[in-house]
């Protein structure tokens, strides 16, 4: 069966056939990792007292990876799969299966001092008053340049960006098989040829790109907890 990528449906493939939310396919980079970014923006803001919501956790590597260092970690994804995995990774974080949307799991209630998105639902920033302690931030990054719904969705729920980060590095597939696989996890059989025109010798040349923003609540827009 052919899947739709992004779907609830192909990130359980994912996790099921690779453990968790990973590219199937090899690539690699010619220059710093755009994410790098959005790691040192989080690093910066942790710390004992820190109670952290994460939007979107896959199967929870950056909830291993951070959330020891924040006072509390808690997180949700829309795929049951992954979200049984990141609890397996990340034990002492608090997980649950959530779309953003709907009611907001008594767990995930919060309030929290810093919102995070890894690649994860733009559709949190709409939840942000409901979940947010005053003088919270909100950090994400995503995998486009031109990601509109982010500043225009920030700006209906009253926050104010702070920073914004736009990055495009040189990446390259570096095998033949590697993009074969990419078409079809990717449902786009006719880039295929796209190999046998443009690669060379050490692969397919494309553009890593990321989109990072850091934002916080506006004067106005603060809860009482």
């Amino acid at each position: 069966m052919t899947l739709i990528p992004h779907s609830r449906e192909w990130y359980a493939r994912l996790a099921r056939e690779l453990g968790g939310y990973r590219h199937p396919w090899a690539r690699v980079l010619d220059g710093p990792d755009p994410e790098l970014t959005f790691d040192a923006l989080l690093t910066e803001r942790l710390g004992p007292a820190v109670r952290v919501l994460e939007g979107g956790c896959g199967h929870g590597p950056d909830a291993a990876r951070f959330g020891p260092l924040a006072g509390r970690w808690a997180a949700f994804d829309a795929v049951p799969e992954l979200v049984a995995q990141a609890r397996v990774n990340a034990p002492h974080a608090d997980v649950h299966e959530w779309n953003a949307k709907g009611e907001v799991p008594p767990d995930l209630r919060g309030p929290f001092d810093l919102i995070v998105s890894r690649r994860g639902p733009t559709s949190v920033i709409l939840r942000l008053p409901e979940l947010a302690a005053p003088g919270a931030e909100f950090l994400y990054v995503g995998p486009r340049l031109d990601v509109p719904q982010v500043p225009e969705r920030l700006a209906a729920v009253g926050w104010e960006v702070r920073g914004e980060w736009r990055v495009s590095v040189r990446a390259r597939v570096p095998t033949r098989q590697d993009w074969a696989t990419r078409c079809e996890w990717m449902n786009e059989p006719e880039r295929l040829p796209e190999w046998d025109t443009h690669a060379g010798p050490d692969g397919l040349p494309y553009r890593e790109e990321r989109y990072v923003v850091l934002a916080s609540q506006s004067s106005s827009a603060s809860n009482p907890e």
